[in-house]
């Protein structure tokens, strides 16, 4: 199992050094839960699978080096001072037009008005 830890060691290096280099702050504490239930996952594998264990697990570091699996994608932390980027699918001329006109599925038919929120923005609250 001495390959298997290398290789979560050295994913949790990768993450740390991704995070740290691109967006200037340390990962999330999740990042690093994500590293250790995986890897935790695959030692819990039998003896007679420890090569496959360890092979599945240096093919993981690989990915996450080469940038062809990205874990920390969805989850984006917000700066101070600045919105959230979220990315959900492919932007087309005129989207956002057409976005803040229409109404999102599941939002109530009454009336509703804005309660501010500590972050400048609005809360949507039904009108009783």
């Amino acid at each position: 199992m001495r390959g298997l830890l290398l290789a979560a060691m050295t994913e949790a290096a990768l993450v740390t050094w991704r995070d740290v280099s691109s967006a200037k702050v340390l990962p999330m504490p999740s990042d690093y839960a994500a590293v250790a239930i995986f890897y935790g996952g695959l030692g819990l594998l039998p003896a007679q699978a420890e090569g496959f264990a360890s092979l599945v697990g240096w093919g993981m570091v690989l990915a996450t080096f080469l940038k062809l699996w990205d874990p920390t994608n969805p989850t984006k932390l917000v700066l101070p001072g600045k919105s959230p980027q979220v990315s959900g699918g492919v932007q087309t001329a005129g989207a956002n037009a057409a976005a803040s006109s229409a109404t999102a599925v599941g939002t109530p038919a009454a009336s509703t008005f804005a309660t501010r929120n500590p972050a400048g923005g609005n809360y949507p609250v039904k009108a009783q």
